[in-house]
């Protein structure tokens, strides 16, 4: 991590720059920055008599993320539509020699992990699968709801037939309140009333 750090800090974002990265903190295993990328443009508008005026902008477009020795490896909070300039910048800040892959996780199974390591109560209250195999060459994508926990209810539905299951959402019981919605792919979504950060470390212990 800490060689890590030196090579972002190579490539430190300041005034002048039209991208680079931030530092924000630096330990032996654990590394939290951003990426930040300075976009100019300029807007047109049409005042109320159908003249145009135009005004220069500039924009601050921040990934925030945190690289670990362990786990995951690799966490991107609150990502913007594309992470491919910060995947980029990465890939050249390890001179090419760090692979970046897509993560796969089973979310029932980190659901279970992140209930134990929380002790919070919440069901399955929402899943999505696709691909649910209906006869040859035809499959279906299913979404599947309830007032309280769908998992039977899904087992029943798929019987032994093959599907995919690409998110779950995590309804928090009394006194915690709010959803988690975790994706097949290490994804989560946060609307919850509890700590974020809190709850952020319960995943992350989740995911290992």
């Amino acid at each position: 991590m800490k060689i890590l750090g030196r090579r972002l800090k190579a490539r430190e974002f300041h005034g002048a720059a039209t991208h680079g990265f931030v530092v924000d903190r630096l330990r032996d295993d654990l590394l939290e920055a951003r990426y930040v990328e300075r976009v100019e443009y300029t807007e047109t508008i049409i005042d109320p008599f159908g003249k145009e005026l135009s005004f220069e902008r500039v924009e601050y477009r921040q990934s925030h993320f945190r690289a670990t020795a362990y786990g995951a490896g690799l966490e991107i909070r609150d990502p913007p539509r594309s992470v491919q300039p910060l995947m980029n910048r990465l890939s050249e800040a390890t001179d090419f020699e760090v692979a970046i892959s897509p993560y796969t996780v089973d979310v029932l199974a980190w659901a279970a992990n992140f209930q134990s390591a929380s002790g919070f109560s919440c069901q399955v209250d929402s899943l999505q699968i696709s691909d649910l195999r209906l006869g040859d060459g035809i499959v279906a994508k299913v979404v599947i709801k309830g007032d309280r926990d769908v998992r039977q209810a899904c087992a029943a539905l798929a019987a032994n037939r093959r599907y995919i299951l690409e998110r779950i959402q995590l309804r928090l019981d009394k006194p915690n309140s709010g959803t988690i919605v975790l994706s097949h792919s290490g994804a989560a979504a946060l609307n919850v009333d509890h700590t974020d950060e809190e709850i952020l470390e319960h995943l992350r212990i989740g995911l290992i």
